[in-house]
């Protein structure tokens, strides 16, 4: 995805459709969406980062996104609701680390599964070919949903098991 994409569409089937709107795109009501998601307990908990995010540091961050096509944040809505954020930043090796949020009043439903299936075949279209993911070892709901979706397990530490899923 090169800088200049800011908004994408995906059709999921005849009747789900993804509105993906860059970060930098959202609205100021649309960034405390994000925000709030982003600080909820349920997501803090798996973060790298667990600690509450203030509103003024998330404003600054999506500032430092603009005009950078190396770190590429996306808000993922469907019927007007905001079900997950998706991000990918580029690494020194070519691939793209992938950060991922799903909004825990949807899961279980396998809806994440399927807006990031789409994400990830339109990928190859903007030159990424493989992203990487690392999920907390004590995250077994996560380690199920990456090795379901085709990551391949690279390494461990005593915190995060690290996977690569080549496109």
């Amino acid at each position: 995805m090169r800088a200049s994409i800011r908004m994408l569409s995906y059709t999921h089937s005849s009747t789900t459709m993804y509105d993906i709107i860059n970060y930098v795109d959202c609205t100021h009501e649309q960034n405390l969406e994000i925000l709030n998601l982003r600080n909820l307990d349920d997501v803090r908990k798996w973060m790298v980062n667990p600690e509450i995010i203030p509103e003024e540091g998330h404003f600054k961050f999506v500032e430092s996104l603009k005009g950078n096509p190396d770190r590429l944040y996306f808000a993922i809505y469907k019927d007007g609701l905001l079900i997950g954020t998706y991000n990918l930043t580029k690494e020194e090796n070519g691939v793209w680390e992938r950060g991922i949020i799903a909004n825990p009043t949807n899961q279980g439903k396998g809806e994440t599964a399927k807006w990031e299936r789409q994400i990830l075949a339109d990928l190859p279209n903007h030159s990424i070919n493989a992203v990487t993911a690392k999920v907390k070892q004590n995250n077994p709901r996560s380690i199920r949903y990456h090795e379901k979706l085709g990551y391949q397990e690279q390494s461990r530490d005593n915190e995060y098991v690290y996977y690569i899923l080549r496109l």
